[in-house]
């Protein structure tokens, strides 16, 4: 029996840390590319690489990543001070 994974784009949070990443994955679950770490405490945008920066380390410890649910998203988002708009209810 084979398995077909589609590619996506999702946040994951870091399992030890708890640092937030997003992770693009191709078809074949194979890390493509990511940004992060996002929404850490005193975190520097000036030293931060949003353009594949942690891809290689993230790609090797994928299973020490969970993946958030639409639901933890959200939450996260409405923590974070964002406030979900009747405009863009139809993203969520």
């Amino acid at each position: 029996m084979v398995t077909l994974t589609i590619a996506m784009k999702a946040i994951y949070r870091h399992k030890k840390t708890g640092d937030l990443f997003a992770i693009e994955t191709d078809a074949g679950g194979r890390v493509v590319s990511t940004a992060g770490p996002l929404l850490v405490k005193d975190l520097d945008a000036n030293q931060l690489d949003y353009d594949n920066y942690f891809t290689g380390e993230v790609s090797a410890k994928i299973k020490d990543f969970i993946l958030l649910s639409k639901e933890e998203y959200k939450k996260l988002l409405i923590e974070n001070g964002f406030v979900i708009q009747g405009i863009q209810k139809h993203l969520f």
